[in-house]
């Protein structure tokens, strides 16, 4: 059982592992020189530890339980989780979050424009209020009452389908560390996560459900219930080497079965000969 507190060597084995991955997935956005250990990320300068003095005491985002969050030059983990896994069983879960964090980057920053969909259609709604609005005729007041009803249902609506897109592409970013690294690597390890109560209390679509007063926009995430089923319901790809040797096998079985054809077909001419002949 491994001792309440990491050892430096431990970290200094998860930055190993978290390089191995970044090249293995041949991401260079990141270049980790450090691992540490947070709840959460202030708002700082780009490029500098420094926290933004307008911004002091305010969250960017929380570093939740069973992923990793990334800087320029630094690994953060999750507090809660010092000390409680080997250094190689954070790698499914290092692999699973540089996926979610650059691999799906693109595809996260369209979903959350297409998803704002809702928000824009009610601002272009006050803005036909306040262009037909006038100091001698004042607000019309069906459109006012619209307009505030549909603000809170555009911001209801975006925000759970904000949740929905950002923990569905959780799901997939595990599903891909677990094709590259092995199913049971990552069912592996959410098994013992789950045994020791290591559970992300903020997972979830519950409305409302997320790390107070974090700025993070895409903060949906899957409960631990839910990655273990995703991870048990995963077609493992098969390796590339056993694709190549199988190929390989019956690419062999071929030619032994065309030469047994070739060797074979001047006895069997030689044989309709003979008959050929017996017969005349």
């Amino acid at each position: 059982m491994l001792d309440s507190q990491t050892t430096v060597t431990d970290e200094q084995d998860i930055l190993r592992i978290a390089r191995e991955v970044l090249e293995q997935l041949n991401i260079s956005s990141f270049r980790p020189v450090s691992v540490s250990w947070a709840e959460d990320l202030p708002w700082t300068f780009v490029d500098s530890e420094k926290t933004v003095p307008e911004l002091a005491g305010a969250v960017k985002r929380d570093v939740p339980v069973g992923w990793c969050v990334f800087t320029w030059d630094r690994v953060i983990l999750p507090t809660e989780m010092k000390g409680k896994l080997d250094p190689e069983e954070w790698r499914p879960l290092l692999a699973s979050s540089l996926i979610y964090e650059a691999r799906l980057s693109l595809r996260r920053n369209l979903g959350f424009i297409f998803l704002s969909t809702p928000i824009v259609i009610d601002a272009l709604g006050w803005w036909e209020l306040l262009a037909v609005s006038s100091p001698v005729s004042g607000i019309p007041g069906l459109l006012l009452i619209l307009d505030i009803v549909g603000l809170f249902g555009a911001l209801l609506l975006s925000g759970f389908l904000v949740k929905w897109f950002s923990r569905n592409l959780r799901l997939r970013a595990d599903t891909l560390a677990a094709e590259l690294l092995g199913k049971e690597t990552l069912e592996r390890v959410l098994e013992k996560m789950k045994a020791l109560g290591l559970v992300d209390s903020y997972a979830g679509l519950i409305w409302g459900r997320g790390y107070p007063f974090s700025s993070e926009l895409m903060n949906g995430r899957p409960t631990m219930v839910e990655r273990i089923t995703n991870s048990t319901g995963i077609q493992e790809s098969e390796p590339p080497s056993r694709r190549t040797g199988r190929k390989l096998r019956r690419c062999s079985l071929e030619t032994v079965r065309l030469r047994r054809q070739v060797v074979s077909f001047p006895e069997k001419l030689w044989i309709e000969n003979y008959d050929d002949e017996r017969e005349s």
